[in-house]
């Protein structure tokens, strides 16, 4: 196992703020197996397709077995699938599930089905990717608890790396390679990359385009920078998928291992690349216990019990 060089934690947030009828069991033991019936709880994930996803299943499956509750696994064909997605949503609620745990692939666009599922007396938690505030105002939806991360701050810790990493430190061209443009994980992610690289006079970002969290766009858009800008000194990108197809597009200009990336999710294939100087560092957001705690809290309402408003998880900048 590689030693890691750089372990950077951003604290445990758990909010002191709480969702009003519903309880905290006061620690994070799991709730105990409160119901004489089997409690049935959908799990909506963007895609099963990306690690990251299959990781934060485990955690899910991890805690439903603790707790005696059947979990109802389903995804979207791609990140990008919102309305299959959206569809899944109206699925549970016909088929009355006792609660539903999501994680949206579109911030704005779920919002009227989670109004629906609302409506029909179904607790709701939100994961990873969080949902837009003023959309869920404008339908009137109630505060949903949320677990994640702060995918501003784990930008921040990717950006403030790679600066770093540069020859001379802090001094160079770089880009940024973003997810899918307006989602809420993905906005803070190359926000907080912007924050850290603006600390930094002597750093340009010469590019900011999306790749749809996408191995396949990543190596398109890569090429397309690598084209415009043949000086680029580092890229960050968003998740660890778009990072693969970057890589490509390096090995193919042949200076792997001389522009520095970093990225975001700690897939194992991204370890890899770090050990083989590939990549410089990956964010690992633990979707395990992101899966885990969101089934946790999940059972919790269910069982009138209070739940933290949020819950995030620990960030670790992964390096070699």
């Amino acid at each position: 196992m590689y030693k890691k060089t750089l372990a950077i934690l951003v604290g445990v947030g758990l909010m002191a703020s709480l969702v009003t009828g519903c309880g905290s069991s006061g620690s994070d033991k799991p709730a105990a197996k409160a119901d004489k019936k089997e409690l049935k709880i959908g799990f909506v994930m963007k895609t099963l397709s990306n690690p990251f996803f299959i990781s934060m299943e485990k955690g899910a499956q991890k805690a439903g077995k603790e707790l005696g509750v059947k979990l109802e696994v389903q995804v979207g064909q791609e990140e990008t699938s919102i309305e299959q997605q959206i569809a899944i949503v109206e699925n549970m609620i016909a088929t009355k599930v006792d609660a539903i745990c999501i994680a949206p692939g579109g911030s704005k666009e779920i919002v009227p089905v989670l109004k629906k599922a609302q409506d029909a007396g179904i607790p709701i938690i939100n994961i990873d990717n969080r949902i837009d505030a003023d959309a869920a105002k404008a339908a009137g939806l109630k505060p949903i608890p949320y677990v994640g991360a702060s995918n501003l701050d784990g930008g921040y810790l990717a950006g403030k790396y790679l600066a770093e990493q540069l020859k001379g430190k802090g001094k160079g061209k770089v880009a940024i390679i973003e997810g899918i443009q307006g989602v809420d994980n993905a906005e803070g992610r190359k926000n907080g990359a912007k924050k850290a690289f603006a600390e930094y006079k002597d750093i340009q970002i010469v590019a900011s385009q999306s790749a749809n969290w996408k191995t396949e766009e990543g190596l398109n858009v890569m090429t397309n920078i690598l084209q415009a800008n043949p000086d680029l000194n580092g890229v960050f990108c968003a998740n660890d998928m778009m990072a693969f197809g970057a890589i490509q597009a390096i090995d193919g200009v042949g200076k792997s291992g001389k522009i520095i990336v970093t990225a975001y999710d700690a897939l194992d294939q991204a370890k890899v690349y770090i050990k083989e100087g590939k990549m410089a560092s990956t964010v690992d957001q633990k979707p395990d216990d992101q899966g885990y705690y969101g089934v946790k809290y999940a059972v919790d309402l269910i069982n009138k019990k209070e739940v933290p408003m949020e819950y995030m998880v620990k960030l670790e900048n992964i390096t070699k």
